[in-house]
């Protein structure tokens, strides 16, 4: 062969190759995606700990699976969950620090791949016995979040026999990672409810007026992200002004990745402590909730289906959108708040798009998005009825119409000076009139 034919065989070969790896690569993507998608679905234990162990199961073609969380308080592992014929029995078992395979990768934070497991030093039998399903070929990753182990991630007995491929390590590796986020975000959740719980029970007698304020306003503080964000192109500022009754006005925005940034402002129909739990909880679903794939109104609906129940009398209003920060597009599902406005050259512009009902009515309701493209120089302005619905000496409401004509006199200012400027507005119209609700406001300045 000629050395020209010999070198264009093999740029052939290897272009052949990459295209192979490249198709390999997008497979693998395509299925943590799908698998992230799924851990994201809920955030109650139970389900989300067998959806985890269903899913190692599938990905990695094996027997049975486990998830062994690691208790904080203790640092014991125990079974929380267990797929396979007998599985159930699993949950009662609790390893000490160290103890077992399990043990070990939990405290090294290292993943071991395992072709037979009876014969390793570190195996322990008391599972296996316990259930009576002998343990062959063993995978077992770290479950880790920043530097905090959460638990270990294993799958048990390849299907058809043989060992586990370090290809499969590698998978099981990246299962993992959004193993981790959702474990997180149910635990964060879990401390939540227990908050409530415990906060109804200590609360019930003794904390009322200054103390509740007090305590309401620490709960919405820590949920609430910073209070402006910029970006090549876009600017945002947000405030929240808590009333002497404290409501459940919230705001939240966070990156979704590819240049889209999710915004949102809502108001939770009742007051006090109640509300401002009430709100806590939204403001995790919507973490929970947020990625790139869903769209606002499917964002909204899986909302409502978690926090709609026969037992729960508050609702909330909200604005959910997210921006393509490149092209100015902005999809959004209005869940009967306020209306929006758009600041631009032609004066300050309320949306008229579709309005849903607010979330926490009906599991079932059906929510629809809008669409619009903002301008290089234009504003977004979102608040809640706070604004409007604040009253001078004698009785009169801001207004929607002062709202307007105060924005219109603000195209060309940043976001923090149109938010001050408003807020400012608000304070002299009120002349000293004690303030009766909850007031938010966002402004996001695009272009």
């Amino acid at each position: 062969m000629s050395r020209k034919a010999w070198l264009s065989t093999a740029l052939a070969g290897a272009a052949a190759g990459a295209g192979m790896l490249l198709a390999r690569e997008r497979r693998r993507s395509s299925q943590l995606l799908a698998i992230s998608l799924r851990l994201n679905s809920t955030l109650r234990r139970g389900e989300l700990l067998q959806i985890i162990m269903e899913t190692a199961e599938e990905a990695l073609d094996a027997e049975a699976s486990s998830i062994i969380m690691v208790d904080a308080s203790t640092g014991e592992l125990y079974f929380e969950v267990a797929t396979g014929e007998r599985g159930g029995e699993v949950k009662q078992i609790r390893l000490q620090p160290g103890e077992g395979i399990a043990g070990s990768v939990a405290a090294s934070g290292q993943s071991v791949r395992i072709a037979d497991a009876a014969r390793d030093a570190r195996w322990s039998s008391r599972v296996s016995n316990r259930v009576g399903m002998p343990t062959r070929s063993m995978l077992c990753v770290p479950v880790r979040s920043g530097e905090r182990t959460l638990g270990v991630l294993q799958v048990i007995n390849r299907k058809g026999g043989g060992a586990f491929s370090q290809a499969q390590l590698r998978l099981l590796e990246d299962i993992a990672a959004p193993v981790a986020i959702a474990l997180e975000n149910m635990l964060l959740y879990e401390a939540l409810e227990q908050s409530m719980l415990q906060l109804r029970e200590t609360t019930a007698a003794k904390e009322r007026l200054e103390s509740e304020l007090k305590i309401a306003r620490e709960i919405q503080s820590s949920y609430l992200p910073g209070s402006s964000w910029r970006m090549p192109g876009v600017e945002l500022n947000a405030s929240l002004e808590p009333a002497r009754e404290v409501g459940g006005d919230f705001y939240h925005y966070q990156e979704l990745g590819d240049g889209r940034l999710l915004i949102c402002l809502g108001d939770v129909s009742d007051k006090g402590m109640p509300a401002a739990l009430f709100m806590s909880g939204l403001m995790i679903w919507i973490r929970a909730k947020a990625n790139g794939s869903l769209k606002p109104s499917q964002i909204v609906a899986h909302i409502n289906r978690e926090i709609s129940s026969e037992e729960s009398t508050m609702f909330a209003t909200m604005f959910l959108g997210i921006l393509d920060t490149a092209s100015g597009e902005l999809q959004y599902c209005d869940a009967g708040h306020c209306p929006a406005y758009v600041v631009g050259q032609q004066g300050a512009n309320a949306l008229t798009g579709h309005k849903n009902l607010p979330i926490g009515i009906f599991a079932d309701a059906d929510y629809a998005d809008n669409h619009i493209r903002l301008s290089a120089g234009e504003s977004l302005v979102l608040y809640t009825d706070g604004i409007t619905e604040a009253e001078d000496s004698a009785g009169h409401w801001f207004g929607a119409e002062r709202l307007a004509e105060q924005l219109s006199h603000s195209v060309g200012c940043s976001a923090e000076e149109i938010v001050f400027r408003l807020s400012e507005t608000i304070e002299l119209f009120a002349a000293g009139m004690p303030q009766h609700d909850d007031q938010a406001l966002m402004v996001l300045n695009y272009g």
